[in-house]
Formats: structure tokens, sequence, C-alpha cells
């Protein structure tokens, strides 16, 4: 009995310290891109250039909890291509400094007036074996955007299940 209790200290010990922390750590995967992953949409109100700037920006100063970083964009508009912009950061998380690979492409958004923008995000977890991410991916995008101080429409795209409403 006491080697259980030992037992069930060590799990819970380890299970706190692998995890997400809150807020928005609700929207877990489990192995949806064979790691865990988050795939989301979103409209925004900036137009794609002003939204491009303002995302690099947010990555180059290390984002909201100063643990994001920067690693490339490219302007595609040249290229007469639907996207015009790729962005690419990485997001290390707090608690046990795992790296997350985040990718952006943004597109310019002609079925809404007030939302001029469309951004595909996308969050990995680079570690691998990170089957669970504990919501670490949806994290690590919904944190980004919500500093960015605009408003947005989110949609799922993969992994990351929204929580049913009960």
């Amino acid at each position: 009995m006491k080697l259980f209790f030992i037992y069930l200290i060590v799990v819970i010990s380890l299970k706190l310290s692998n995890s997400c922390e809150p807020p928005d750590c609700d929207r877990l995967d489990c192995g949806t891109c064979g790691n865990a992953c988050c795939s989301l949409e979103f409209l925004l109100q900036p137009d794609p250039n002003t939204l491009n700037i303002m995302i690099s920006s947010l990555l180059h100063n290390g984002g909201p909890d100063d643990h994001y970083k920067f690693v490339t964009s490219s302007d595609l508009r040249p290229y007469n291509i639907s996207c015009n912009f790729i962005l690419q950061g990485i997001h290390t998380t707090l608690v046990k400094k795992y790296n997350d690979t985040l990718n952006f492409a943004i597109f310019p958004e002609t079925s809404q007036k007030y939302f001029q923008s469309r951004m595909r995000a996308f969050s990995i977890s680079q570690i691998g074996g990170a089957y669970c991410d504990e919501g670490q991916n949806y994290k690590n995008l919904i944190y980004l955007i919500k500093n960015l101080n605009v408003e947005y429409i989110e949609n799922h795209v993969a992994g990351c299940e929204p929580t049913p409403r009960r």
C-alpha cells in the first residue's frame, strides 16, 4: 500500500510538471498529427500586411510570455498566389522548456466586410513522442492571437477539439 501511494505521488507530480499553464489549456490534443498539434483558422480585422507586421513584431519581441521566437517570414504577394504571407515561430513552454513549432499563412479575406484577413495557424510539438499536449498547442496559438488586441473569429480545423458545451 505504501508503494502505491509513492507511485501515485510520483505520477501526480510528473503530470503537474508537464502541464500547460492556464488559462486556455482546455483544448488538448492526442496524436492528431502523429505528435500533438493544433490547427485553427481565424478571421481578423487588420489587412494582411498589417497582420503580418503585428505577428512578426510579437514573435520578435518574445510574445506575451517572453517565450515566443521569430524564425522566418516570406512575402508571397509577388507570386500572385492566394496566400500573401507565411511566418514561422517557436514557442518554448513555461514548465518543462519544450519547443513547439508555429506556422502561419495569411490570406486576404474578400467575403467579409469587417474582417480583412484570414489566417491559418498551426502548432505542433517538436519533441518526438509528445502524443498528448495538455492543451499547450492550442494555448500557443490563442495566447498570441488574443495579444494582438484585435477582433477575430476562431474556427477549429484539426487537433485541439473544442470542449463540448453542456
